[in-house]
Formats: C-alpha cells, structure tokens, sequence
C-alpha cells in the first residue's frame, strides 16, 4: 500500500483520541501489509483446512442432533400405536355399550 498523507482529523476528538485513532489506522495498514507476505496457495490452504475443521464439526453435530431425532420419532410413534389402540378399545366399549 501507499502512504498516503492523510489531512488532520477535525471531528471533534481529543488530541489523545485523535492520537489513538491514527496509532489504530496505522497498525491496522501495517497488518495489511504482513499479510502479504503469506502466498495465495498458503492462505487458501489455512482456509481448507479450517473449513475441513468446520465440516467436521458440523457433522458430528448433525450425527447427534439425528441420533436425539431417531429416539423422538420413536417416541412419537409409540404415542400414536398407543393412542390408536386405546381408542380402538374405547371404540370397542362403546359399541358393546350400544347394543
């Protein structure tokens, strides 16, 4: 990057603010400029890496959250053979009632 002269900063800060505002500009173009010097191979080499990390995570997040579903389905569908057989025995006193 340039440097570029850059004109005062009037914007009603401090002289301490101000100070601190230029320190920050100042170390946050000198970071743009270290990274730099790491390869576009090397960058997109961290960046997959890290992405397989995330993947990984991912899926074992979504092993668990299927695991915890299987069990709640299961549930589910015990509640549901449960209630179709007490109604289906409500059913049957009903009509022996009837008759």
């Amino acid at each position: 990057m340039t440097d570029v002269i850059r004109p005062d900063i009037n914007i009603g800060l401090s002289p301490a603010e101000k100070n601190d505002l230029e320190k920050l500009i100042k170390e946050f173009s000198a970071g743009q400029n270290r990274d730099t010097s790491i390869s576009p191979v090397e960058e997109i080499q961290k960046q997959l890496a890290a992405m397989k990390k995330l993947l990984a995570r991912h899926g074992e997040m979504l092993m668990k959250f299927d695991s915890r579903m299987k069990a709640f389905y299961e549930i589910i569908r015990l509640t549901h053979e449960k209630t179709e057989i007490m109604n289906s025995r409500i059913n049957t006193v009903i009509e022996t009632i009837k008759e």
